[in-house]
């Protein structure tokens, strides 16, 4: 299971030193800033640019991260 915390940063320390005794138990993940998600429906203009990146991708098509392009380009 995993939860969401917002603690005030007088408690941080706290917080941190008890869930360290836990590390058996738990795990602290980083986490980033929520994401917000835009649904695109059938009805949005955006909605073909979907459709044809799912077919090309089950085509075999295959997407890169910017991280992989920038190591080949090295």
């Amino acid at each position: 299971m995993q939860i969401t915390l917002d603690i005030k940063d007088s408690a941080l320390d706290k917080i941190l030193y008890f869930l360290e005794h836990l590390q058996d138990d738990v795990k602290i993940i980083p986490h980033t800033q929520s994401i917000n998600l835009e649904v695109i429906d059938e009805n949005d203009p955006d909605f073909q640019y979907v459709v044809k990146a799912r077919q090309r991708r089950e085509d075999g098509e295959k997407s890169y991260s910017i991280d992989e392009m920038i190591q080949e380009f090295k």
